[in-house]
């Protein structure tokens, strides 16, 4: 016999693992999208043409007052261009960032998805298939039993078991902690 509170543990367990499944598909479209996006900077970086237009509404060079902080003579354009360039260089940290934080969470989620995932491969295909109605397809209790020619009670006694079993064999495996 399990209580209310076990029970709503190994719900959450059994939630949080198709929701990564859903989750990690998104987020590897995402890995891919951030990885093309760090190809495209590093073209306009080494591309000989200037990947952003010039402001062309400079002024007219005084030398006079060209100079930069360091005494480097440095026309207008010279820091237009510069410009250009750090904005690419921070763009392409700031990507790599992202794609750090991104595989990150995406191994996170993965080990995460393993160890509940080898618990519910233990389960028989009835209750797999129990499991990925309620959890995956977000089907209620009167359309599982529709949907598996049982009855409604029948239906959550089984889940009543197979959460009891999933509690029970986590729980000797430590992952939750022991009441």
């Amino acid at each position: 016999m399990i209580n209310k509170k076990e029970m709503e543990a190994v719900k959450k367990k059994i939630e949080q693992y198709y929701y990564n499944e859903k989750v990690m598909v998104w987020n590897q479209k995402e890995l891919e999208r951030l990885t093309r996006r760090l190809q495209e900077i590093e073209q306009d970086r080494n591309s000989p043409l200037l990947p952003a237009s010039l402001n062309t509404d400079l002024q007219g060079v005084r030398y006079d007052r060209i100079g930069g902080k360091a005494g480097i003579v440095q026309s207008p354009i010279e820091r237009n261009i510069e410009a250009i360039y750090s904005r690419l260089d921070k763009n392409y940290e700031e990507t790599q960032q992202k794609i750090l934080e991104l595989k990150i969470k995406i191994v996170r989620q993965e080990d995460e998805r393993k160890e509940t995932e080898f618990y519910l491969h233990l389960l028989n295909e009835e209750n797999k298939r129990l499991l990925q109605y309620k959890f995956k397809d977000k089907k209620s209790v009167t359309e599982i039993a529709l949907l598996l020619h049982l009855s409604k009670s029948t239906v959550c006694r089984s889940f009543y078991e197979v959460y009891k079993w999933l509690y029970k064999i986590m729980e000797y495996h430590g992952v939750f902690e022991k009441t």
